[in-house]
């Protein structure tokens, strides 16, 4: 932010000047990410999809386990 514009900021603006400066900070942000690569998208997204696989089967089988381990106590079959 420049001088100039932080002593803008200091003084009473109005809404539609205050949400432009908003659009023109977030372009600005956005120019400075970097991006991930198509390879890299596809690659974590694999990697997502995969640990949620299985930590569902985990949650799975321990709902199994204390379902028989619990059963006793409610009286079921």
């Amino acid at each position: 932010m420049t001088q100039e514009r932080r002593e803008q900021d200091g003084k009473k603006r109005g809404r539609w000047a205050r949400f432009k400066a908003y659009l023109r900070d977030s372009r600005l942000e956005l120019q400075k990410v970097i991006w991930p690569t198509p390879e890299e998208v596809i690659k974590m997204t694999g990697l997502v999809i995969a640990v949620v696989i299985v930590v569902g089967i985990y949650i799975v089988v321990c709902d199994q386990a204390l379902m028989q381990l619990t059963r006793p106590l409610y009286g079921g079959r």
